[in-house]
């Protein structure tokens, strides 16, 4: 019984449900040029919602991806999330969104 609790354990935690800022990296009030830094590519896409600019990459191949976005208060990120593979989000520090699907 109880190595069946732990299989369970192992397999929820590979379909994306984690903890929230588990892993995360804090870009809070820094410019967007440490995320395009750790990155590596400028966003694949830039959107002005509700009067903040929110860029977003998307890391990883179709089948296994996670999209990072960037919220930004003025110039500096007033968020820093991903969203989708656990272990790709995971790679860069993207793990504070709440991991639950795409946006």
């Amino acid at each position: 019984m109880r190595n069946l609790a732990i299989l369970a354990a192992v397999a929820l935690a590979g379909c994306g449900l984690v903890p929230p800022n588990l892993g995360a990296t804090n870009y809070k009030g820094q410019p967007l040029s440490a995320v395009a830094t750790r990155l590596g590519w400028p966003p694949d896409e830039t959107q002005t919602i509700e009067g903040q600019k929110v860029y977003t990459w998307t890391v990883g191949q179709s089948t296994q991806q996670c999209k990072v976005r960037v919220v930004m208060a003025g110039d500096v990120i007033d968020t820093y999330e991903g969203s989708g593979d656990v272990n790709i989000c995971g790679q860069y520090g993207a793990l504070s969104g709440g991991l639950k699907g795409y946006y």
